[in-house]
Formats: structure tokens, sequence, C-alpha cells
């Protein structure tokens, strides 16, 4: 799927993604948005070093995964971290998707499709971060190449 930087929405869903989705596991799902998450976290770490609310949804979300705790516990967590979405919202929009793109990552312990949310506000994280760079719309592409494949490597396994 191309991407129009002009015209990219949250709100359009990549069909060869959604495909892929809906033949895989529930668990190997929040695997993958992990893997996608971390692909761009180290810039919020960056920009807010002491901030754990991100890293926590992410160590909840892997207890859920090695059901250590229940799926009804992990999703309370995701309302603290959309709160920490829209308080940094107007002082950093790359990290206000990469805090959004966390809260669907914990959110795929409740409903597997929110995988694919993560894997979009990574791409619009993306857009933020390199909205200056000549090539974003590359970087973009790169980046949905690189979930798409990284899927389909992790669903061969």
């Amino acid at each position: 799927m191309a991407i129009d930087r002009k015209n990219f929405s949250l709100a359009k869903h990549d069909p060869e993604i959604q495909d892929l989705i809906s033949k895989t596991e529930h668990k190997l799902l929040a695997r993958w948005a992990i893997d996608c998450l971390n692909r761009v976290f180290f810039v919020f770490e960056k920009y807010y070093p002491n901030e754990t609310i991100p890293q926590t949804a992410l160590n909840i979300l892997n207890d859920c995964i090695d059901d250590k705790i229940s799926m009804w516990e992990a999703r309370k967590y995701c309302w603290t971290v959309l709160e920490l979405a829209r308080e940094i919202e107007k002082n950093n929009k790359a990290c206000c998707q990469i805090v959004r793109a966390t809260s669907h990552c914990l959110a795929t312990c409740h409903v597997p499709t929110h995988a694919e949310g993560t894997a979009m506000y990574v791409i619009s994280a993306n857009k933020y971060i390199d909205e200056d760079k000549e090539n974003v719309i590359e970087i973009m592409e790169a980046e949905r190449k690189w979930q798409i494949d990284h899927l389909k490597e992790l669903r061969a396994q």
C-alpha cells in the first residue's frame, strides 16, 4: 500500500495487514505490536526519560501474554496511557503518537485487532519524527513494509 503523506490517515486500514491479522493468533499479534512499537519507542524515551507509563504498559502486556495477569487487569491501564497521550499532544506530536501506539499495543490483550492500531500509530509517529526529511514518504513506506514482512516472519516460526 503506497503511503500519501498529505492524505495519510489513521482511519485507512491496510488490507494486507488486516488479512494477516485475521489469520494470526492473539498472543503473536501482541508480540508483533510490541516489536512495531519498539522501532520508535526510543524517541519517546529520549524526550521523556523519566516517564514510566509507556514502559509499565509494555510490562503489563508482557505479563498478560505470559498469563501472569488477566486480560481484565491489563486493559484497565489503557486509560492511564491515553491520559498521558492527551497531556503531551500539544508539545510533542511524535511522542503523542508513540504513546497512542503504546495504548493500542496494550489493548491487544483485549482485542487482537488493536495490533493494527499500534502499527498505524508507529507510521504516524514516523511522519512527525521525519517530517523535515525529503524522503519522509519512503521512510513511512519502509516502515509499513517492515511491519508486514515481520508479521509474516513471526507467523512462519
